[in-house]
């Protein structure tokens, strides 16, 4: 219970983010935590999208250079 009370703001972004939670007493779980299931939300088959199904073999692959310039230039914006 000292666990559950402590780490309360983990145990909800961990529900947030979709995973389990199994609660275990002296090694033996004893109740699970499951996420809210949001009737709402649809599924996306991004197997269906465009972007998916272009054909990229025609395009020029980047260099590891431009690659690593490409992730400096993006890694203070996130």
């Amino acid at each position: 219970m000292r666990d559950l009370r402590n780490r309360y703001t983990d145990l909800l972004r961990w529900l947030g983010a979709g995973e389990e939670i199994l609660i275990t007493q002296r090694g033996r779980t004893i109740a699970r935590l499951i996420p809210e299931q949001d009737q709402t939300a649809q599924r996306v088959n991004w197997s269906h999208s465009p972007a998916v199904k272009r054909d990229r073999s025609a395009e020029r692959l980047l260099t590891a250079d431009e690659s690593l310039a490409l992730l400096h230039e993006a890694g203070g914006k996130w």
